[in-house]
């Protein structure tokens, strides 16, 4: 059986010209938790919320669940849409919404196996420190460049009110689930020459325009970020039935 998320709609909680019950409450939080007018001033402490939990064996069960926020989620549907259509995401469909959360979901999911499997083998096999920096490495300029750099995602971030380190903390957790799948899936990060003449053939792409040796590169970041998406969304239809996904209120 599917999860219910299925069966929702999803709205923007901020959409223009209404305030939904999830901004009155972190209105209401920000308020409770601003300063009395004659106080000094402090930094303004921005409060988030959990508009998803949910658990599966592979993060601990019941016991232990998982949680997606709403700013966090609002801007990987900026970036789904960012993605298929530039700009800044900020007219994201409800198909981006969703498709940022099951993405978000999966990413959690492998980033807490690939942890695990790191913190449980024995100590002459445990992966070396240098081989998840070496994949943030890689995979981070690969997917700031198919979003239009650094500085237009950092742009949409801070439309959602997250600082550039909640970035870096996406990126980071995009490595670790890209380690993982690429170590205990299927090899998904180093692409032959072979397999990336027959992309750049067969698929379509962004540098079809250019000839191969100029696009080859460019075209090889975009072949890894494409094959990870892959085998995350794989992943997750294999976990489904085992994960269990719950809208909070």
């Amino acid at each position: 059986m599917r999860p219910p998320l299925e069966h929702r709609t999803w709205r923007h909680p901020r959409s223009a010209g209404r305030i939904g019950p999830r901004a009155a409450l972190s209105a209401l939080l920000l308020l409770a938790m601003s300063p009395p007018a004659s106080a000094k001033t402090a930094p303004l402490l921005v409060v988030d919320r959990a508009v998803v939990r949910f658990f599966a064996p592979e993060t601990g069960g019941t016991a232990h669940p998982r949680f997606v926020l709403e700013r966090e989620l609002a801007l990987e549907a900026r970036l789904e849409a960012m993605a298929e259509n530039g700009g800044l995401g900020e007219s994201y469909k409800d198909r981006d919404l969703r498709a940022a959360l099951e993405h978000d979901v999966a990413e959690q999911i492998l980033a807490s196996l690939a942890e695990k499997l790191i913190a449980e083998s024995p100590a002459g096999k445990r992966p070396g420190f240098g081989e998840v920096p070496r994949v943030e490495e890689q995979l981070g300029p690969a997917l700031l460049e198919r979003l239009g750099g650094r500085a237009r995602v950092d742009e949409a971030a801070q439309a959602e009110e997250l600082e550039p380190a909640e970035v870096d903390a996406l990126l980071h957790r995009a490595a670790l689930a890209a380690w993982y799948l690429d170590r205990a899936v299927t090899p998904i990060l180093h692409a032959s020459d072979e397999q990336l003449r027959d992309v750049y053939r067969t698929s379509v792409h962004p540098y079809r325009a250019q000839p191969y040796e100029q696009a080859r590169e460019a075209l090889a970041r975009w072949f890894v970020v494409e094959r990870v998406r892959v085998a995350e969304s794989a992943f997750l239809q294999s976990a489904r039935s085992r994960v269990r996904i719950i809208v909070t209120r």
